[in-house]
């Protein structure tokens, strides 16, 4: 009943991958954990509370706070902020957290 959804927030996630890559400071493990959680959505029969712990997953990774993975922002080679797509990763960041509870608390 939710397969259409999850498949959209796949798709948020798959997009926000190669952003997370370049903010991410841990060697790039937060952007294959995103790449992870996308693949599970996709591909893998999740029951209720599989779904749910990828869904947490997915919440924890964007959890609000300075110094988090949410809180970055982009910027161009030379070290100026990239204002576009640093606005792409605030709404794929708000979309996927907004999506993530959602589905989690959704009765099905």
């Amino acid at each position: 009943m939710c397969g259409g959804r999850l498949e959209r927030l796949a798709d948020a996630v798959d997009a926000i991958v190669p952003l997370v890559r370049e903010v991410d400071d841990v060697g790039g493990r937060n952007a294959e954990r995103f790449q992870a959680a996308a693949d599970r959505l996709r591909n893998v029969p999740l029951g209720r509370a599989d779904r749910n712990a990828v869904l947490r997953d997915l919440e924890a990774l964007l959890g609000a706070g300075s110094g988090r993975l949410s809180d970055r922002y982009m910027v161009h080679d030379d070290g100026r902020p990239d204002l576009e797509r640093s606005r792409t990763f605030t709404e794929l960041v708000a979309r996927i957290r907004s999506q993530a509870w959602w589905l989690r608390h959704l009765p099905f």
